[in-house]
């Protein structure tokens, strides 16, 4: 690959050097890849490091000690690129957010309750994805532009990852190009250094950091003529916090609109343990009366006859639940009615705060739980003798 004499970032201090100075001017660093510094090269160590280093202070560039330098001669202008998206993407959002406060008066109540948090947060997980893949195909040396192509972006990436285009057209192959589109993902994750797996499982995630992360790859630095790296890391790391800024402004706005409703489905969410919880209760009873395990106080339980109550204080000790020892100790009763020739079972359950009454255990569902004092006002099913349960779960307290 022809090398050009070019500003490259000096690895040790990240002052600005020629690609062909044997020396940086600053620090002294040896430039290896200089002309006359070639005859030195039997004596610079090969052995793989990470010393080249600019702005974030992470690494980004990586070649057995080596800077490989190439000319950027099919990115299309980086700063082009920069300037259309991020003036794009903040357009946007002041447009918005002009006609949210055009339309009412200016007030916190009023951006959180409009279309406002919805957009910015959109458009920032929009732009940050488009920006990101752009950004892919300039460390690859191809247009950024043609990452915006419908078809013609999967050509490309074709090309990239496999070397030929014409490979990009199995992309468009039902299910082959499904599992090509997945090697693809391996194989780009693993020129920029990266866990392929990883990268084909959660491409939401490793899109983003091909991108902005400071990795090249296959270890080439394609630099432009008429700008440094540095330049492009300070537009990529402004276009990057502004996105960040934005989508935690979004999620903030939109969560703290709808607060009430997330705490109610929170709610919901937590009588699923309860629900799961008598389950688990009245499948541990049935076991243990199929087992005849069941103790009684003053007579033996028999599933021909009669209506027993079976207790139980906590259904960590007696069924097993996972995580009880974080919720609320739950205390109530099972009722086995075998006075219609089948057994039937009823379940009251309560920790004190939710929970219900005495209910058959088919209709019970997320919806049954109620507050602890209704539990005692609802007495729908009623089996109780006036006295106490007669039957325990022997041996489960």
């Amino acid at each position: 690959m022809e090398e050009h004499n070019v500003n490259i970032i000096c690895p040790r201090c990240g002052s600005k050097m020629n690609s062909n100075s044997r020396c940086c001017l600053k620090c002294g660093y040896l430039n290896p890849n200089a002309p006359e510094n070639k005859g030195m090269q039997q004596f610079i160590s090969t052995e793989k490091d990470s010393s080249y280093q600019v702005g974030s202070g992470e690494i980004v560039i990586k070649n057995n000690g080596q800077i490989t330098n190439s000319i950027a001669s099919k990115t299309g202008n980086r700063r082009v690129c920069f300037f259309i998206n991020y003036l794009l993407y903040i357009s946007i959002i002041i447009l918005n957010f002009l006609l949210v406060i055009n339309r009412n008066s200016i007030s916190l109540d009023t951006i959180k309750n409009s279309f406002f948090p919805y957009v910015i947060l959109g458009t920032s997980i929009l732009f940050l994805y488009i920006y990101s893949i752009q950004l892919i195909f300039i460390k690859c040396n191809k247009r950024w532009w043609s990452s915006l192509i419908p078809f013609y972006n999967l050509l490309i990436l074709g090309e990239i990852v496999f070397k030929n285009k014409w490979l990009g057209f199995a992309f468009f192959i039902p299910i082959i190009g499904q599992i090509l589109f997945l090697v693809a993902l391996y194989e780009l994750a693993e020129k920029f250094k990266y866990n392929g797996v990883l990268a084909a499982i959660f491409p939401i995630l490793y899109i983003p950091l091909m991108g902005f992360g400071n990795r090249l790859y296959d270890d080439i630095n394609y630099v432009s003529e008429d700008k440094t790296l540095e330049k492009d890391y300070k537009r990529k790391k402004l276009f990057f916090i502004s996105i960040l800024v934005f989508i935690l402004l979004g999620g903030i706005l939109i969560f703290w609109n709808n607060i009430i409703e997330i705490k109610g489905k929170a709610f919901r969410l937590k009588n699923y343990y309860y629900v799961f919880a008598t389950k688990q209760i009245v499948k541990k009873t049935e076991q243990l009366a199929k087992e005849n395990y069941l103790e009684c106080e003053r007579y033996n339980y028999n599933d021909e006859d009669g209506i027993y109550y079976i207790e139980y204080a906590d259904i960590g000790n007696v069924a097993y639940i996972p995580f009880h020892s974080f919720m609320d100790v739950i205390g109530g009763y099972v009722i086995i009615d075998n006075t219609s020739g089948s057994s039937k079972y009823y379940v009251s359950i309560s920790d004190g705060t939710y929970g219900y009454p005495e209910t058959l255990y088919d209709n019970i569902n997320i919806d049954t739980v109620v507050s602890y004092e209704r539990i005692f006002e609802r007495n729908d099913i009623n089996y109780c003798r006036n006295e106490k349960p007669a039957v325990t779960v022997g041996g489960m307290k």
